[in-house]
């Protein structure tokens, strides 16, 4: 099933659904899902790049690098 096809089934479920219990607990899985999508994609303050920069380039001189392969296999990239 693809999910496009599981989000149209949600919507027609959703709009078919009368208990408030249930259409709450929808609500609170969905709105943690979107809390966690939005710390998720916060920018970094300037402080917190260079921060991070400096961890990088410590890991780049140390080797500890990941092969571009390990991550396509671990990911599924075609």
């Amino acid at each position: 099933m693809t999910t496009t096809t599981i989000k149209k089934q949600i919507h027609e479920a959703i709009d078919i659904v009368e208990s408030e219990p249930i259409l709450k607990a929808i609500h609170m899985i969905l709105n943690a899902e979107l809390q966690h999508k939005k710390k998720a994609m916060k920018p970094f303050t300037i402080e917190e790049f260079y921060a991070r920069n400096n961890q990088s380039q410590k890991e780049i001189k140390q080797g500890r690098l990941i092969e571009h392969k390990s991550i396509k296999m671990k990911y599924g990239a075609k």
